[in-house]
Formats: C-alpha cells, structure tokens, sequence
C-alpha cells in the first residue's frame, strides 16, 4: 500500500469510527470521535483533488476575463483583467494556488459588479457567464 495523505486520513478516520468511537463510553467524548472521523473523512476527499481544482478554477476565471476584457469601459480595470487573462498560476502548492485564486476572485468580483450596473446585452451576458461559474465552483468544491 502507498501512504499517502488521502489515505493516511482514511486510514485515521477508519480507526476512529471502528475502534475508538464505539469503546468510548463519555456521550461527549464519542460524538467528538465521530465528528473528527467525519472531518478526516471530508478531508482526505478533498486533498485528492485539491490542486486540479484551483487549476480548473483560475483557468475559467483567466477565460471569463478574456472573453469580457474587451468590453470593459473602466479603462484601468480593462487592463487588469487583460492583464489576468494572461497570467500563470504560479506553482502547484495549494497555497500558491489558493492565494493566485483570491487575487483572480477579487478582479471578477470587480468586473462582475461592472458588468452588473451596465445596461446591454453583452453586459447581461457576462453576468450570466460569472454567476453560472461562481455556481460551478461550489458545486465542485461541495463534500462528497
């Protein structure tokens, strides 16, 4: 077997709802047990695919600026989403990718709140094209 975090946790988990939980005779003390095993459980799910993720995520994001950047009358905020579209994720450690993730977020929900007080088709077009992404995001972050 490969010890990985994934299973490692499953592994922690197991053990907590099989042989600690069930012997514990504190109320108290065994719900805190199967709590931590459910947690461990809803963690080991999500390191798996933690870091495809934020890829797919940053990359829809890079996606929606291109598509938009070009209509985008704030002249400064114009440049910045460009500027996104353009741009890398700077590694693959969850922590780079969750703090490019934020940086890339708070631009959206700049351009989102452009795109919201505009007054024409192409605007009404984008908002859909964000919420329905915003709306995918959670879905695919949801436990499992």
């Amino acid at each position: 077997m490969n010890l990985t975090i994934e299973t490692t946790l499953n592994g922690i988990a197991h053990m907590l709802r099989e042989r600690i939980a069930p012997a514990v005779n504190d109320k108290f003390a065994g719900e805190t047990a199967r709590l931590a095993e459910m947690l461990l459980t809803l963690s080991a799910g999500w390191v798996d695919d933690a870091a495809a993720i934020r890829v797919a995520e940053n990359a829809k994001i890079r996606a929606l600026f291109a598509e938009s950047g070009s209509f985008i009358t704030d002249v400064d905020l114009a440049r910045r989403i460009v500027e996104a579209a353009a741009s890398r994720d700077p590694g693959l450690k969850i922590s780079e990718l969750d703090q490019e993730s934020n940086r890339l977020r708070r631009l959206l929900a700049e351009m989102h709140a452009h795109v919201e007080a505009g007054n024409n088709e192409r605007s009404r077009g984008c908002n859909q094209h964000i919420c329905r992404a915003l709306s995918d995001f959670e879905a695919t972050r949801a436990p499992r």
